[in-house]
């Protein structure tokens, strides 16, 4: 599975990306952004789960932008989860049965000379 990674460098940055992606045998390719003269979107080809964690560190290293990661960047939910109802009594009564608690252990820990 190939995955496609968009970093968006600046024009005096660019030469770090093209030295990590070449060091790594990455496949690259880089287009000017129509927002920006200074700066590019680089579309980086990621193979495998090792490039895809190198290149994660590198970005975090480097503080580049990232875009594009398709669905690897969506979170996934769970429709079957089930919401607990919230009772007032139910919490009330489990912090008065925790006090009560605690009253009776330093009750029964004190110590007569």
């Amino acid at each position: 599975m190939e995955e496609k990674v968009t970093l968006i460098a600046r024009r005096k940055s660019i030469q770090v990306v093209f030295d990590y992606a070449m060091d790594l045998k990455i496949p690259f390719q880089v287009t000017a952004r129509g927002i920006s003269a200074d700066e590019f979107e680089i579309d980086l080809t990621i193979s495998g789960i090792k490039q895809a964690v190198a290149l994660g560190m590198f970005v975090k290293d480097h503080k580049f932008e990232v875009s594009g990661l398709g669905e690897l960047a969506k979170v996934k939910t769970n429709a079957n989860v089930s919401k607990k109802p919230d009772n007032k009594e139910n919490g009330l009564g489990s912090l008065a049965e925790v006090v009560s608690a605690t009253e009776e252990q330093t009750a029964s820990t004190v110590l007569n000379f």
